[in-house]
């Protein structure tokens, strides 16, 4: 077979790889993800297919079952927490009118105009606070629109139980045989880069296992010290533990998904909390709520995104920052998410097949470092 039969193969089966993605877009982002889900359980699996007993091995098909199995009982575990409560909120929420909410801050709002007109700003002379409370009230929190929320939601709901019971499936065949997805990948690969290509996939694989596995621990961990900080600020427990679910999903979106976060706490507590009075009450409350989102993120800031970053990326804070913004800009919050992982991938293939550049080699010099 002549060069040129080679690159026709070879751009037959990038198109055709293209062409798959396009049509069966679903599909792929299965496949995608079950690969990830893989290799999360990548520690669990080589932990108990040690030997143990005699040199027993656990059979590799059992550990995967193992696996897949504690996955499904964390995913059911996590519903059966969150379904509850969720609907404990709805149930309470829908009750509340917005106009409630606004006669509920009639005391401070006098403060409120007071302070921002001692503030002498030409532009703020006509600014009533009540106004605007109740504009972006009505606005931002429609409790009135939440039961066609939770139909929308009930709507897909059998769309996301195909797509959990596909990618648990697929994950399952790629963590019994641990290098099927690398042998599809390797399909693609020209024989003389075999070498190269398997090098690349190893150290991607190891890579961004340990990355997901951070993130896991993250969400964790931010949820446990929302949900601890929230308790002991005095809000009621089971509205403590749901802000601090969502507050450790939307941490995964860098920069800011934590305001994002803090900010949805502070409105569902204070629709949650309308009886009690602003200044002697509902203000020492929100102090509480401020200062524990604040500590939070201070301890991700200096101590968990630290020890993910470092410890798996391996990249200048810098550079993930950049490259956070320019994922930011191709595909907004999904690009934000995906970016990470993203130039881990391109990094660990630039290092093996472009290390001749002394520029690739300046950015992919402490990939190995241990």
């Amino acid at each position: 077979m002549n060069k040129i039969q080679k690159y026709l193969i070879g751009g037959f089966s990038l198109l055709a790889v293209f062409l798959f993605f396009y049509f069966f877009g679903n599909i792929a982002t299965y496949i995608l993800i079950a690969a990830v889900v893989s290799m999360i359980g990548r520690p669990i699996i080589t932990f108990l297919t040690r030997p143990h007993i005699k040199n027993i091995r656990l059979p590799r098909w059992a550990a995967s079952l193992i696996t897949m199995a504690f996955f499904v009982f964390l995913i059911v575990g996590f519903l059966r927490l969150i379904i509850p409560l969720v609907g404990q909120q709805v149930s309470e929420f829908s009750t509340i009118e917005p106009a409630s909410i606004s006669q509920n801050l009639k005391d401070p709002y006098k403060d409120i105009d007071a302070f921002v007109r001692s503030l002498s700003i030409p532009e703020l002379d006509d600014f009533s606070s009540k106004e605007f409370i109740s504009e972006k009230i009505v606005n931002i929190v429609r409790f009135n629109q939440v039961s066609e929320i939770i139909n929308d939601i009930g709507g897909t709901l059998g769309s996301i139980l195909i797509g959990i019971f596909a990618v648990l499936f697929i994950s399952f065949f790629f963590m019994k045989d641990s290098n099927l997805f690398d042998r599809g990948v390797m399909m693609l690969i020209p024989v003389k880069y075999e070498g190269k290509a398997e090098n690349a996939l190893k150290k991607i694989k190891n890579l961004i296992s340990r990355y997901f596995i951070g993130l896991v621990f993250q969400i964790i961990g931010i949820t446990t010290l929302v949900t601890t900080g929230l308790s002991i600020s005095g809000v009621e427990f089971s509205l403590a533990i749901l802000i601090g679910i969502i507050a450790g999903f939307l941490n995964l979106i860098p920069y800011v998904g934590p305001w994002i976060g803090a900010a949805l706490g502070i409105i569902l507590i204070i629709a949650g909390n309308l009886g009690m009075d602003f200044n002697t009450e509902m203000l020492p409350l929100l102090i509480f709520v401020l200062l524990t989102f604040t500590i939070t993120q201070m301890v991700d800031v200096f101590l968990f995104q630290p020890l993910i970053f470092s410890n798996s990326v391996r990249a200048h804070p810098l550079e993930i920052f950049l490259v956070i913004l320019i994922g930011s800009s191709i595909a907004g919050i999904l690009g934000m998410l995906l970016a990470i992982p993203t130039y881990t991938v391109l990094r660990v293939i630039a290092k093996e097949f472009f290390s001749q550049f002394k520029f690739v080699r300046s950015l992919t010099k402490n990939m190995d470092k241990k």
